[in-house]
């Protein structure tokens, strides 16, 4: 029964995995099921004993992207103090994880294609986190109290979306970091109080000497 068990879990780590792949690569709707078991080497049968419709696997793709962008947010939050230092890293994480990490891609590919309510929503999951990083900001006094609330979300919402854009039109990570920097170093003094000592560094955490 435990040997059972255990074929059944890899089969369906196999099954989406290889969904994550075929949503990244080919989209929501142009990715069959036929394709997602070919590619997973499992028999349609299967595939559809863990799960009955493509909808339902696209849960399962888009529940563990959103548990990578959560993991994510929350290694940065261990080694950063400050609000505003965790999101701009967050956004620099990003602009990697869609490049680099299926699940991710995937998400953004299944939000976009599917009609209709779905479990996860790239676009709200991941804004209502970073809105909340500003909330964090405004409430430790990181933000100008001149800055309106939706201004700031207005700049993290362009930040976001630029780095989508960027990652589709197949921009390197490299350029989509010096990109999200230059527009930080743009904007932040706009957001922070002036004269703010606590100064928010504008590169990716990984470019540090």
């Amino acid at each position: 029964m435990k040997a059972k068990q255990e074929r059944s879990v890899r089969t369906l780590e196999r099954l989406i995995t290889s969904a994550a792949q075929q949503f990244a690569d080919r989209g929501f709707v142009r990715a069959t099921l036929s394709d997602v078991s070919e590619a997973a080497g499992v028999t349609k049968g299967a595939l559809f004993f863990h799960f009955a419709t493509k909808d339902e696997l696209a849960d399962a793709v888009q529940a563990r992207g959103e548990d990578i962008l959560e993991s994510a947010i929350g290694d940065i939050a261990g080694r950063e103090a400050f609000s505003l230092q965790i999101l701009v890293d967050a956004t620099h994480e990003l602009n990697r994880l869609l490049r680099e990490d299926p699940f991710v891609r995937a998400g953004v590919r299944i939000t976009r294609e599917r009609t209709g309510a779905a479990a996860s929503d790239f676009y709200p999951l991941w804004f209502g986190r970073l809105w909340k990083l500003l909330d964090d900001a405004r409430r430790k006094g990181e933000l100008d109290g001149e800055v309106a609330d939706m201004s700031a979300r207005t700049l993290v919402t362009a930040a976001v979306s630029g780095v989508e854009v960027l990652a589709s039109m197949g921009v390197s990570a490299d350029e989509g970091d010096q990109w999200l920097t230059h527009l930080w170093d743009l904007f932040l003094p706009l957001l922070t109080p002036p004269g703010d000592p606590n100064r928010i560094r504008t590169m990716t955490f990984t470019d540090l000497p």
